[in-house]
C-alpha cells in the first residue's frame, strides 16, 4: 500500500518537474520572433535561420535562445558582421555580432 501511494505522489510530482524545467519563452515563440526580424529588416529572402540552441543562464548571463543566421552579413557598427541573435525570456533580443 505505501509503494502504491509512493508511486502515485511521484506520478503526480513527475509533470511538475518536467515542466520546471521548460523555458518560459518555447522556441516557436522565439523562432517566430527572429523571423519577424528579418521580415521588418527585409532580408526575409536572403537571410535564414540556420540554427537555435537554448542557452541556460551561467556566470552572468540570463537563460536566451541564441538564433543563428544562415549567412552573416554587415551589421550596424561598422566593421562587424551581424550573426545572428539572443533572444531572452522576456521576448527582448540583441544582435549577435564578430
Amino acid at each position: 500500500m505505501k509503494s502504491l501511494v509512493a508511486l502515485a505522489l511521484l506520478a503526480l510530482a513527475l509533470p511538475a518537474l518536467v515542466l520546471a524545467n521548460t523555458p518560459p519563452l518555447l522556441a516557436p515563440q522565439a523562432a517566430a520572433i527572429a523571423q519577424k526580424d528579418l521580415d521588418d529588416r527585409g532580408l526575409q529572402t536572403e537571410i535564414f535561420i540556420a540554427d537555435m540552441r537554448y542557452k541556460k543562464a551561467s556566470f552572468g548571463d540570463k537563460a536566451h535562445w541564441e538564433v543563428l543566421w544562415s549567412d552573416s552579413f554587415p551589421a550596424q557598427t561598422e566593421g562587424r558582421d551581424e550573426i545572428g541573435l539572443k533572444i531572452f525570456m522576456d521576448g527582448n533580443y540583441s544582435r549577435s555580432v564578430r
